[in-house]
């Protein structure tokens, strides 16, 4: 039976190109008020995905995340390595994700349950892709509605 999951998921988990080449100027260019940073949303997004990895692939343990402890302090990277080695295992997740749901397998007695732990991730990373998306449009450093069909291609 073919697995349909990687159609039905194929675009949960579209950043809208946010983290592609970003620079560490355009991460450190934080609205005024802004409860979190670029860098520390990105952390706690790796942070999470990392979990939630896990746990599809250790499905039949309960494993524990303190929430709070997924945020770090540092409000920017110290510099573009440290962003660029950071955005290389955000994108490695994203990949590893897909390969876990091309694995999956109706037959599976726990499919439900990593259903929903795809389905969590997907909201999740919508998110705080929409909090990223409008701080870097406060900052000028992203394309505005109207300029996104080109931007995106």
């Amino acid at each position: 039976m073919p697995n349909h999951y990687q159609a039905l998921f194929a675009n949960s988990f579209d950043t809208f190109k946010v983290f592609d080449n970003l620079t560490l100027s355009e991460i450190s260019n934080t609205p005024t008020n802004s409860p979190k940073t670029i860098w520390q949303i990105l952390n706690h997004l790796i942070t999470w995905q990392n979990y939630q990895l896990t746990q599809l692939k250790n499905i039949q343990q309960h494993i524990e995340l303190d929430e709070e402890a997924t945020w770090i302090d540092d409000q920017n990277p110290s510099d573009q390595q440290g962003l660029n080695s950071a955005l290389v295992i955000f994108k490695n997740q994203q990949q590893q994700l897909a390969d876990e749901i091309s694995a999956f397998d109706n037959n599976d007695l726990y499919i439900n349950q990593k259903l929903k732990i795809v389905q969590d991730l997907s909201v999740h990373l919508s998110f705080h892709v929409g909090e990223v998306i409008l701080m870097r449009r406060m900052a000028g450093t992203y394309p505005l509605p109207h300029q996104m069909k080109e931007f995106l291609n």
